[in-house]
């Protein structure tokens, strides 16, 4: 840290308060969902809501920040995740839950923005890779963290509420506390446009890959609280289940991130989507068993499914040209957000329809279409020649992603431009003259 800019430790200290309440704020409204009776479509509608928010959020804010400045966006998004977490606990009520969630989506946004953007303005082409790695292990071990946090009350009382909002007032403390400047670099990186169709046709498990893990990821975060109340487990157990299964992110994305270093990264995409099928398949069976046994097989998916975004953006990447990566991942992004809207609301029909197991059926079916249709795109026709390409260093992704991670990807460092003058040779005075 001694090694960073001055204002990055205070950035990550904002990042801690802020992911405590957002990891502690997933869990607890899904728990409170089965304490209050929503029916499980509700739960969904509801998660969607903030899916919505989010997307909306990740382009209507950006103009925000560019005309009044980082530090007031990061206030204003704070004020509003705060005022809207405490409203919860007081208008218990499905549909101004729906109103609550949406906002809490728009804001979750800008606050990932602003940080995201401002932790790539303070960084360099030396230490750029260092402080992503930094980013991503405190944005996963806070998220964490936060979910472990729904064992300090009751989560049928309002106190909980009340914590998150404190959590999210506190993000502020340390840039009011401490004189600090906005991002003193700019990264004009000039995009290339690609349409939807050419990088389709480019890269098509990459943009499919990035839908079915905004469908999935959602969908988990969404459900699993509302899902683990409904099949029995406690409060304590809801929340240990929610913290581990979110911290093997940390280590798969690296593991299997480097595996697809050297191997075809569409072939790691089915491998994952594989385990994803068979341990959604046996979620739902090993639940009666036993907790552990029950934790185990779900880090196996869960350990596939946070990662599936990052190797589609990675695979993806593979088959650009430097100035279209921008705009082929602002792609991707929007998918990933479409996806997000659909999984939660998609998943609480399915468990409507047959039950809490629902939830894993859900997950098992959009993992197993995606086994099948990167099984497709593999299998090639007599005579047809097989596609190469260089594939670019893997590069982990945190759990909560906007359009603005990509200017903390180190692929997309800006190019210095050198100079040799000392092969140039001095003039005469001829020539001089």
């Amino acid at each position: 840290m001694r090694s960073l800019p001055a204002t990055l430790p205070i950035l990550f200290v904002c990042e801690i308060s802020f992911l405590l309440g957002h990891g502690l704020i997933m869990t607890l409204l899904g728990v409170r969902m089965s304490i209050e009776g929503f029916p499980s479509h509700m739960a969904g509608l509801l998660m969607s809501s903030f899916s919505l928010g989010f997307v909306l959020g990740s382009y209507l804010l950006e103009k925000r920040i560019r005309s009044v400045g980082h530090i007031r966006v990061f206030a204003a998004c704070a004020g509003i995740l705060a005022v809207t977490a405490m409203l919860h606990g007081l208008w218990v009520d499905a549909w101004a839950w729906l109103v609550w969630r949406l906002l809490g989506g728009v804001a979750t946004a800008g606050m990932l923005m602003v940080m995201e953007s401002w932790v790539s303005g303070e960084s360099t082409n030396d230490n750029r890779g260092r402080v992503l790695a930094i980013y991503m292990i405190i944005s996963t071990l806070s998220l964490a963290g936060g979910q472990w946090m729904l064992n300090l009350a009751d989560p049928a009382g309002p106190a909980l509420f009340s914590l998150v909002g404190m959590l999210f007032a506190l993000a502020l403390v340390p840039l009011s506390i401490v004189r600090i400047h906005g991002p003193r670099q700019t990264h004009d990186i000039q995009p290339q446009k690609i349409p939807l169709k050419t990088l389709f046709k480019r890269a098509p498990v990459g943009l499919v890959g990035a839908f079915t893990a905004g469908l999935m990821v959602q969908s988990f975060f969404a459900m699993t609280p509302f899902y683990g109340q409904e099949i029995g487990l406690t409060t304590g157990e809801t929340a240990r289940f929610m913290a581990i299964t979110t911290m093997v992110a940390l280590f798969a994305q690296w593991g299997l991130g480097r595996l697809s270093d050297y191997i075809d990264r569409r072939k790691v995409i089915l491998g994952m989507a594989v385990v994803m099928t068979i341990s959604g398949a046996l979620v739902s069976m090993l639940v009666r068993i036993d907790f552990w046994l029950l934790v185990l097989v779900a880090c196996f998916h869960t350990a596939m499914l946070h990662t599936l975004y990052a190797l589609s953006l990675a695979h993806t990447n593979d088959w650009l040209e430097p100035g279209e990566i921008v705009a082929a991942n602002a792609k991707l992004m929007i998918w990933y957000g479409i996806g997000s809207i659909i999984g939660p609301f998609s998943a609480s029909l399915v468990m409507q329809a047959i039950g809490p197991d629902g939830l894993w059926m859900f997950l098992g079916g959009a993992s197993l279409a995606l086994a099948l249709f990167v099984t497709l795109r593999l299998r090639r026709r007599p005579g047809e020649p097989i596609e190469e390409v260089e594939q670019e260093p893997f590069v982990a992704v945190p759990t909560l992603e906007t359009p603005h991670f990509t200017e903390l990807d180190p692929r997309l460092e800006p190019t210095q431009l050198e100079f040799h003058f000392e092969e140039a040779t001095e003039p005469s005075r001829e020539e001089a003259a």
